[in-house]
């Protein structure tokens, strides 16, 4: 069996007296669609912290394959008012094939102005903007971080789309169940200080968890 993109284990984390999950372990394979989820408050957005390398883990290990190219988006972009689009996006490439398919994205994500101010645009464009600086470098691993957050109905289908023809893999949290439930073929649930695989999307996590609930 290949090895997998990304592999966790025995990952500790707590606040003080609250612990948030401990010793839990999961691996995500290449190609998998995988979406995170969480109740409020147990350790959703701070195990993605974790992997994205923003926060570190009591104990355990997150180990990435060695040759994958990771391309995230978070929930919220970090965004300099003054910059322009094509600043923004050249910030993240380094060749001129980068540059061109970040002109590609943008322009298929309604984003004709490169030269406009990133603090001129609305939420939802610059969540663009940042959606386009990740893709542009043709990432194998997307972790995402709340998507959908800030896009009208048509840029949720042009990334359901994209998302779903896709050969990535990826790594979601998102509120949106139907988004959820189109693209992921993986749901990993963080309940009770561990971790719950549940190889199906997620109405069949659904299913399944209620399964796992009465027979606890």
């Amino acid at each position: 069996m290949a090895n997998p993109i990304l592999d966790v284990q025995n990952l500790t984390k707590s606040f003080g007296e609250r612990m948030l999950f401990k010793d839990i372990s999961f691996s995500i394979a290449e190609g998998q669609h995988v979406g995170l989820i969480a109740q409020n408050g147990k350790g959703k957005s701070t195990l993605l912290s974790i992997l994205t390398n923003e926060d570190s883990a009591d104990s355990g290990s997150v180990i990435y394959r060695n040759d994958v190219k990771i391309g995230i988006l978070c929930q919220t972009p970090a965004i300099q008012p003054e910059q322009t689009v094509m600043e923004f996006c050249n910030e993240k490439s380094t060749t001129q094939e980068q540059h061109q398919n970040a002109k590609q994205i943008l322009t298929q994500l309604r984003i004709t102005d490169l030269s406009q101010p990133m603090g001129q645009l609305s939420g939802g464009q610059q969540k663009r903007v940042a959606l386009a600086s990740v893709l542009m470098n043709d990432p194998d691993f997307l972790i995402l971080d709340e998507p959908t957050n800030h896009l009208d109905l048509e840029m949720i289908e042009w990334l359901e789309k994209f998302l779903s023809r896709s050969n990535k893999t990826i790594l979601m949290v998102t509120h949106d169940r139907f988004f959820l439930d189109r693209i992921c073929s993986v749901i990993l649930e963080l309940d009770n200080h561990t971790i719950y695989t549940y190889k199906g999307n997620y109405s069949y996590y659904l299913e399944k968890r209620q399964e796992r609930i009465d027979n606890e």
